[in-house]
């Protein structure tokens, strides 16, 4: 049902402007509503995962900003590039739209070549982003709108472009503080994660972590699997959500309380 609700809301999305996509957006979630056999309520799972709050808090804006790091177009309702980004390293073993997510260059844990993607099937030798934290949003925007990244304003609209350069600024966590690079052990409180997750997570992962709901095309369909083989991929989402899903983000609960639940993830079975 949630792939049909995507490219119901794409179709209409591409009918308009993108000044237009709020309209869109809402006529999408009418026709949902009123095309669901004796649905008497509109879905507002998809106002959570494609809308904004009319008063968004920091944490919401540092949460969607890290979303758009992931995989902006699955935020925006856009469609992705095709072609290989321009700019991505010879040295890199990606092609095409992949190449054009923030994340594929410069790491789950934002350190690039210096930190978990420094080898392995992602190592594309660009440096990380640790160097920004602080820096003036503004003075990011503007690289990434640069003649090196090249995300114009129809892929990333200048709104979207000022919450992704906050979130490099001010919403990066420090990986190693609670993942053992060596091991990709979670540091965390295996029983205050247990609690959390049977009470939260398992809501959409099932009690065990093997529910398939996190694939992308990588063969990790499953938060264990993840948490075990990925662990700062798995931390990032915590904290943000997953783009284009209804995946609620815990980084308002501090990064303590994400590091604990896949403590205990990293604890279930495998895929």
């Amino acid at each position: 049902m949630g792939d049909m609700r995507h490219r119901l809301i794409r179709a209409v999305l591409r009918l308009l402007p993108a000044a237009g996509r709020a309209a869109a957006l809402a006529l999408a979630v009418a026709l949902i509503a009123g095309a669901a056999e004796a649905q008497e309520e509109p879905d507002f799972a998809l106002s959570y995962t494609f809308g904004r709050p009319d008063d968004p808090s920091e944490a919401w804006r540092l949460a969607y900003g890290g979303r758009l790091y992931d995989s902006w177009w699955n935020v925006l309702l856009s469609e992705p590039p095709t072609a290989t980004h321009p700019a991505y390293p010879e040295a890199g073993a990606m092609t095409g739209s992949t190449t054009w997510r923030c994340v594929e260059c410069h790491g789950w844990d934002y350190r690039g070549d210096a930190g978990a993607y420094g080898e392995g099937p992602h190592y594309t030798g660009v440096r990380g982003l640790r160097g920004m934290i602080g820096a003036p949003p503004g003075e990011i925007a503007t690289i990434v709108r640069d003649a090196t990244h090249r995300y114009t304003a129809e892929m990333i609209p200048d709104g979207a472009l000022w919450l992704l350069a906050l979130f490099v600024s001010q919403g990066q966590h420090d990986a190693s503080e609670h993942i053992d690079a060596a091991s990709g052990a979670l540091r965390g409180d295996v029983e205050r994660g247990r609690a959390i997750y049977q009470n939260v997570c398992a809501v959409c992962h099932d009690f065990d972590g093997l529910a398939d709901t996190t694939g992308e095309g990588d063969g990790l369909r499953s938060l264990s699997a993840v948490a075990a083989k990925n662990p700062w991929r798995a931390l990032h989402k915590v904290q943000n959500g997953q783009p284009g899903a209804d995946m609620p983000a815990m980084r308002v609960f501090g990064l303590q309380t994400a590091g604990d639940v896949l403590a205990y993830a990293q604890t279930l079975g495998r895929d």
